[in-house]
């Protein structure tokens, strides 16, 4: 057991690339949590190709900076996500409609982009990712993600609650009516600022996925919002880790292993978690059984 996670204490780029998963799970915890609860998971993942053609232009014009890179993927993320909801109510398209319209356009954008590049920009790291080369840029902006994620999502925590649970309570609270929208907008801020996080170890395509799979298997182990919260964290670390050694030790791509393993997670947590899990179903089916008879 000591061998199988030797990589990370023996290679830096392992242990560089542990750190920002962690520091990506725990920003992205929360915020999927409260994505799966306003059932958003989609408009989650728009926002994730969103980033793509503004990603591609920047690392055709700064040789791949990842400063530059991550820029670029920020201003095409939130220009996608503040113009989709108003041109699908213009256009009257339903909201989830408008904003596929956007995200495939985005991320056809962005293909088209890279391949003018010539060879300059790796098409594969920018849809897949490469977390095992983040260099401390990447790595710095996870962790800064991580840090403003949890002040901001701590602010913000109960009336975006109330907001997700009742959101006519808090338009029916004479004191209150600015608390909804002010919680959705620090709350949408910061699923921009971790998207583009993640894009650097998971790309465009699976940099949601460290949000939104934790969050589906923590419902499967915890009733309340904390402790859906807190297993997000603890799975999407777990999901981190278990993919970066598949991908090490067997060469496997890196952003497919880390998803793949969160897959795993959301499908065992199905299987076996205490809460309405199917073991936990068929138990109380069983008993049922045994009370009736």
């Amino acid at each position: 057991m000591v061998g199988l996670f030797t990589p990370f204490f023996d290679y830096e780029f392992m242990t560089r690339a542990a750190l920002g998963g962690v520091a990506l799970a725990v920003a992205g915890a929360p915020l999927g949590v409260f994505l799966v609860m306003r059932r958003m998971s989609l408009v989650g993942d728009a926002v994730g190709h969103a980033v793509l053609p503004g990603a591609a232009a920047a690392a055709l014009l700064s040789s791949g900076s990842t400063l530059w890179t991550t820029l670029g993927a920020a201003l095409t993320g939130t220009m996608v996500f503040m113009t989709a909801g108003p041109a699908s109510r213009a256009l009257r398209l339903p909201e989830d409609a408008g904003f596929a319209v956007f995200y495939l356009a985005a991320l056809a954008m962005g293909v088209m982009i890279a391949s003018m590049g010539g060879g300059v920009i790796d098409l594969d790291k920018l849809l897949f990712g490469a977390a095992l080369a983040i260099d401390n840029t990447a790595l710095a902006l996870a962790c800064i993600a991580a840090l403003v994620t949890v002040i901001g999502m701590t602010l913000v925590y109960r009336p975006l609650l109330i907001d997700t649970l009742d959101p006519q309570f808090l338009r029916a609270s004479g004191g209150a009516k600015w608390a909804g929208p002010v919680a959705q907008s620090v709350f949408f801020g910061l699923l921009a600022l971790t998207t583009v996080a993640s894009f650097h170890a998971l790309g465009a395509l699976m940099s949601i996925g460290l949000t939104i799979l934790p969050a589906i298997a923590a419902r499967f182990w915890a009733k309340s919002i904390p402790g859906m919260i807190l297993s997000a964290v603890s799975l999407g670390i777990g999901g981190v880790l278990a993919g970066l050694l598949v991908s090490f030790h067997l060469a496997a791509p890196v952003g497919a292993a880390i998803v793949s393993c969160l897959v795993g997670l959301v499908l065992t947590s199905s299987l076996i978690g205490p809460n309405q899990s199917l073991l936990t179903r068929s138990f109380g089916k069983t008993s049922l059984a045994h009370r009736a008879s």
